[in-house]
């Protein structure tokens, strides 16, 4: 008989379901046992719970006081049978060890420990008041559920616990002293020791009952149970298949999550008194995040752990048989239930929202920054996770708090600007570091592993699914897989879909995963940083403009570090492709990604160029960061790339704030630091030989070209009326550079840098270079030697002694710096 006519049988459908409620039976059971307290007193009366664990405690502490007596009464019976064996120094310390002499030490041993039982029980009724005092003064305006948290708390319970015990162990002694069982010297020392173990407790816990102030302490408990519900829907679970169970424990989540609102809300209260109890409370919450992220993987999909969700469609993106229905019948178009997967981090966002709002209320940059801190961890922990849509939540409400924390600025100072720094810095950091993760978590993720994580899931078992390491966004089509499988396997005894065509399908889903979100990587600067930007121009704080488009453009090296390797890692996915054309095979597209790249690269660098005028005069005091040096040497490197990609346009936007920056920022590094050096151009000097000398490449990729850079630069340069005392400072750093620093100094590394990229754009344009053996750069195309090239020099040459005032200054430099040319160019001005 054929197995798909089992089917058409009642009793096969009856049995089954027989089969379904034992086995939900024997979970109900299951969790009766290791669960008792929570599900007792959610579903029994509290009197019979409690009578229940009233009947539980005292049968324990009957058992281990008559334990104690039976241990000691057969103790003693061996000792007299067996004292004629032992050696004799062995009798003799037993007989010298002091012993109750009944009944003559009946009413002292009775003093004793009824003294025990005093002591304790006073402890006991004390402790409790102590603790409701703490509850109705610290915590009198919170919802009782919170106030209970301290009788729960696990050192305190413990402790009481503990009293509690002895306190029955002592009665109980008692008793059976009154039953005429007189207690030896091993129930006495118990009884002694348990006592000195609670009163010594007491000086440690004392002195911790003021911890439970602390909403912190509070908020460790419920975070606890909060794990524990997460950790009962997991597969590593007995109830992870059961729906009821899993609708229980998300219940018994949303409930403690109302706790953490309130929670955390007593903490910010206080945050001005106690800064750290209100950063411990986000710590904890984010820390629960990431246990969450990790945890989350290995919940089923259709977990009823998800809570349900409407998901309403518009009109016009519904199908045809829904737009017929809602014409036909004149109704909106219903919405769908479907489970919502981030329910659990939206919760935990829309508290972190009200605090962010509150927040910036408080204008404290430092809470603020360190509050901002604490996401860093869980950012990185959503990138390893592929957790895109919550990362993106989260950096949305930090980017909130943040661009509204900022201050607004009346001079522009490092002193102003530096809180604005401190939040700027901290949220762009948060947002790289889960750029990283996720490109790490895609370049571990290789094609071997892939395949080796489908290939070990055993689909006899559909937990095995949730144990593989892949994106948890492919579990749903595995979980497809798995249904289909299952009754391959009931209908035809064997699986039949191969392993090669649910690797094939699961890669496509996975490329395709990875291409939205590595483009959506540049979307991000645009989405987040670009915001900070307009807010910080906003506040009138332009240093901190300058430091945010110096972080972005960090970002775009590192993804621009990363496209080549992840391109390479997407490519050899396509061996899985073995049938073309079954599923949509998705790729980088490199030149586009790169062209965007580019373009968004531009824009920084263009706001960097036009910011850097407003910067260049502000006192740096020796603080982090040195922002116009940042900014002076993207543009030097900019300048120096426009030359070579003979990009006219772009040199003159950025030359022209370049050179009016240096100007102005020169005379201000001169006078700054003209005392705290031997010669007052040690520092300054870099800033025009650095002018000079991308002014004389000008002159050379002109000639090379036909593009006039030369002219342009010239232009920019007569826009500025330089007086005597200018041209001879000009002069005086050249001489600087050539008698001190040559060699040596910052700008020699970038020349050497400028005069590989001309060989290298020779050879690339393939350029004649005897073309230019009478010229004066024929020099800059053959030389090896690098440090004879001085570009600088023939932007003096050509340029500085068209100056009248220029010539003067320039009989005055050493013979050791002037050049055969130089000095023939001097022989011709004086004539």
């Amino acid at each position: 008989m054929n197995s798909y006519k089992l089917y058409d049988k009642k009793i096969f459908w009856i049995i089954r379901e027989k089969k379904r409620q034992i086995k939900l039976r024997f979970n109900i059971f299951k969790f009766q046992t290791t669960q008792k307290f929570d599900f007792e007193k959610e579903n029994l009366s509290y009197s019979r719970f409690y009578l229940f664990a009233f009947l539980k405690n005292i049968t324990r502490a009957i058992i281990y006081v008559v334990f104690l007596f039976t241990v000691e009464y057969f103790t003693q019976l061996l000792y007299n049978k067996n004292a004629s064996f032992l050696p004799i120094e062995v009798t003799k310390i037993i007989t010298l060890v002091p012993k109750p002499s009944y009944p003559d030490s009946n009413d002292s041993v009775t003093q004793f420990i009824s003294l025990i039982a005093s002591v304790s029980g006073v402890l006991l009724a004390l402790f409790y008041p102590i603790l409701a005092t703490i509850a109705s003064t610290g915590y009198a305006k919170v919802n009782s559920s919170i106030r209970n948290l301290i009788f729960i708390e696990p050192v305190t319970q413990n402790y009481l616990r503990k009293l509690a015990f002895l306190t029955s162990y002592s009665i109980l002694t008692l008793l059976l002293i009154t039953f005429g069982y007189t207690p030896g010297n091993l129930v006495l020392l118990v009884l002694l020791f348990l006592s000195l173990i609670s009163l010594f407790s007491l000086l440690r816990l004392g002195a911790g009952v003021y911890n439970l102030f602390e909403p912190d302490t509070l908020l460790n408990i419920v975070n606890k149970d909060i794990r524990e519900n997460i950790k009962n829907a997991t597969i590593k679970s007995v109830y992870w298949n059961n729906p009821s169970f899993q609708n229980h424990f998300r219940g018994k989540a949303e409930k403690n999550i109302d706790k953490i609102r309130l929670i955390i809300e007593l903490s910010f209260d206080a945050v001005l008194i106690n800064k750290q109890s209100f950063l411990n409370t986000i710590s904890q919450t984010y820390s629960l995040l990431n246990y969450y992220s990790l945890q989350k993987s290995k919940i089923p999909v259709k977990s009823k752990w998800f809570k349900n969700k409407d998901y309403h469609r518009s009109f016009f993106e519904t199908n045809d048989h829904i737009r017929q229905t809602s014409i036909n019948t004149k109704t909106y178009v219903q919405s769908t239930v479907d489970a919502n997967l981030l329910w659990f981090e939206e919760e935990i966002f829309e508290i972190l929202n009200e605090l962010g709002k509150k927040l910036i209320k408080t204008s404290n940059y430092e809470i603020t920054s360190e509050y901002l801190l604490k996401s860093m961890n869980t950012l990185q922990f959503y990138g390893y996770k592929f957790e895109f849509k919550p990362a993106y939540k989260l950096l949305s409400e930090n980017l909130f708090v943040a661009k509204n924390s900022f201050l607004k600025i009346k001079h522009n100072s490092y002193k102003e600007s530096k809180a604005n720094f401190i939040l700027a810095e901290t949220f762009v950091r948060s947002l790289a570091n889960f750029q990283i993760s996720f490109f790490n978590a895609i370049e571990e993720l290789t094609v071997e592993n892939f395949n080796n994580e489908i290939i070990k899931i055993n689909w006899s078992k559909k937990e095995s699914i949730y144990e593989s390491k892949l994106p948890k966004h492919l579990y749903s089509h595995l979980e497809k897989y798995h249904s289909n499988i299952e009754n391959e396997i009931a209908i035809e005894g064997k699986k039949i879909t191969p392993d090669w065509y649910i690797i094939q399908h699961c890669t496509a889903e996975y490329l395709i995963l990875i291409e939205k979100e590595f483009t959506q990587a540049l979307s991000q600067l645009d989405k987040f940083v670009n915001p900070l930007i307009d807010k910080s121009k906003e506040k009138k704080d332009f240093l901190t403009v300058s430091f945010l488009c110096h972080l972005a453009l960090e970002s775009t090296s590192k993804i621009e570090f990363r496209i080549s390797r992840i391109a390479t890692l997407v490519d050899s996915f396509d061996r899985n492709n073995l049938y073309k054309g079954n599923f949509r095979w998705s790729k980088i597209d490199i030149p586009k990604f790169k062209e965007k790249l580019y373009s968004v690269r531009e824009a920084i660098i263009f706001e960097t160029s036009n910011n850097i005028e407003k910067i260049c005069s502000v006192n740096w005091d020796e603080e982090y960061p040195d922002i116009f040096g940042r900014s002076f040497s993207i543009l030097s490197e900019e300048l120096n790339n426009c030359l070579y990609e003979k990009d006219l346009t772009k040199f003159k936007n950025l030359f022209t704030p370049f050179l009016k920056s240096s100007l102005t920022a020169f005379y201000s590094l001169n006078s700054r630091y003209k005392e705290k050096y031997i010669h007052p151009l040690a520092i300054a000097y870099q800033i025009h030989i650095e002018l000079f000398q991308i002014t004389g490449l000008c002159y050379i990729y002109t000639e090379l070209t036909g593009i006039s850079f030369w002219n342009t630069a010239i232009e920019i340069w007569n826009e500025n009326n330089f007086s005597k005392t200018e041209i001879e400072i000009f002069t005086s750093s050249y001489a600087f550079y050539k008698n001190d620093k040559l060699g040596v100094g910052h700008n020699f590394h970038e020349n050497n840098n400028r005069s590989k990229n001309i060989i290298e754009f020779v050879n690339s344009n393939q350029i004649n270079t005897n073309h230019f053996k009478k010229s004066i750069i024929s020099k800059y195309l053959t030389d090896n030697s690098y440090r004879e090239n001085d570009y600088e020099e023939i932007f003096l040459e050509f340029y500085l002694l068209t100056f009248i005032d220029a010539k003067d200054s320039a009989i005055y430099l050493s013979k050791g710096n002037q050049r055969n040319l130089f000095n023939k160019i001097l022989r011709i001005t004086k004539e």
